[in-house]
């Protein structure tokens, strides 16, 4: 997803993503090891969307001391 798309989506969508993402990239980890994952990609695709999504989260939670502080 874009960063834009990322940023439309709620705390709790994200989060949720994020699991997701983690658990997908566990898969995909596990599959590299036994060379049954035939598109190295994918991982660091994975690793990527889920630094956005991190940093997304960041900046909500910054936003909101920034209205609330």
């Amino acid at each position: 997803m874009k960063v834009n798309d990322l940023r439309q989506l709620s705390d709790k969508d994200l989060r949720s993503r994020l699991n997701d993402n983690k658990e997908s990239l566990q898969k995909y980890r596990f599959q590299k090891s036994i060379q049954q994952l035939e598109d190295h990609k994918v991982l660091s695709d994975l690793r990527k969307e889920n630094a956005i999504i991190k940093t997304v989260l960041k900046e909500k939670e910054l936003n909101e001391d920034g209205i609330n502080g």
